[in-house]
């Protein structure tokens, strides 16, 4: 990778390149790392509180958006005091092989930031796995989504994360003739697989099912549609499928903003690690990538405000508790998973 004049995070695969020049015409990405680091933050901060809070959203669904907004929330914490502080080299590694080492393998590498980002995924995976059992399946739903099973999905989204990430602690390391992190990979073949691996395990492959699943939720929930019609009869189920449909729709804009925000920097990435340049780490695009990528942190709260009335009835439970009955019946058994 050719020398450049910031520290930059390339990919997914906590690539650190040490630079002299931290600031140089990079204020405004700066900036926006700050920015969106605070709004995602709050954002998912209140998503957490208005789920906790909102009895009538209490159901495994809910749970599950709570769990990535938690990874959210994080990796938009890590955005600030990890990203922005060691892009701008406010804070440098210490002096001393011990110390510098441990700097360099797990917070000058954005390791954690990394971690939340691929947990964030996972998590995605889980609540349209959830869905999809729930719609598709639902005979099946009791029993493969108790609350110990799904504790311990919620467990091994994280766990799974911080092990596919675990490579970025031997490639990265601390050289101390310069008393700066250094980068790199043993050879070519390494890389390529290291960078196909994460490419597919944390973008690829999670779209396909996520995907793949919608598809035949929406396949499902259409043909339910069609046979309440048949039956030419007012029946209870239609607020109930409206209510699953609504929700879906609010989780399927979820994972297209994923789409949409992730792949200019995933392919980007993907064609690095074959040492094939598509854009220049130097060029205004690369930067705006980038930030794209990070901005999916944030976008989840907007959508859940703009397209799920019940979380909007949520924050208005938590804004005004004395003034709004939480204990809505209707509403809980409208958004039941079963």
């Amino acid at each position: 990778m050719e020398e450049i004049n910031s520290t930059e995070v390339t990919d997914l695969a906590t690539t650190v390149v040490p630079k002299d020049d931290t600031s140089s015409g990079n204020e405004w990405v700066y900036g926006i790392e700050v920015t969106l680091g605070i709004v995602g933050t709050v954002g998912n901060v209140f998503v957490c509180l208005i789920i906790l809070r909102a009895k009538f959203l209490h159901n495994m669904t809910n749970y599950l958006i709570l769990n990535l907004a938690v990874a959210d929330m994080t990796a938009s914490l890590c955005l600030i005091f990890n990203v922005f502080l060691v892009e701008t080299s406010i804070v440098e590694p210490p002096s001393g092989v011990a110390v510098g080492e441990i700097y360099c393998r797990l917070y000058g590498n954005l390791h954690l930031f990394w971690v939340c980002v691929t947990a964030s995924v996972f998590n995605l995976i889980v609540v349209t796995l959830e869905r999809f059992y729930a719609i598709v399946y639902p005979l099946h739903y009791t029993r493969y989504f108790t609350t110990k099973r799904v504790t311990l999905l919620v467990a091994l989204t994280w766990l799974g994360a911080f092990l596919q990430e675990f490579f970025a602690l031997f490639i990265n390391s601390y050289d101390a003739a310069s008393g700066t992190c250094a980068y790199g990979f043993p050879n070519l073949a390494s890389q390529i697989a290291v960078g196909l691996f994460v490419f597919l395990s944390s973008y690829f492959c999670p779209l396909c099912v996520m995907i793949w699943a919608y598809y035949k939720i929406m396949r499902n929930l259409k043909k339910s549609a069609r046979n309440l019609m048949n039956q030419q009869t007012e029946d209870p189920a239609y607020g109930l499928l409206r209510a699953r449909k609504k929700i879906v729709q609010v989780l399927f804009t979820v994972v297209m903003a994923f789409l949409i925000l992730w792949t200019p920097n995933q392919v980007v990435y993907l064609f690095e690690n074959f040492h094939v340049e598509l854009v220049p780490t130097t060029h205004i695009v690369y930067s705006i990538f980038r930030m794209m990528a990070f901005s999916n942190s944030v976008v989840n709260p907007i959508i859940y405000a703009f397209k799920y009335k019940q979380f909007r009835k949520g924050f208005r439970v938590l804004m005004c508790s004395g003034c709004m009955a939480n204990n809505v019946g209707a509403i809980q058994t409208e958004l039941s998973n079963t």
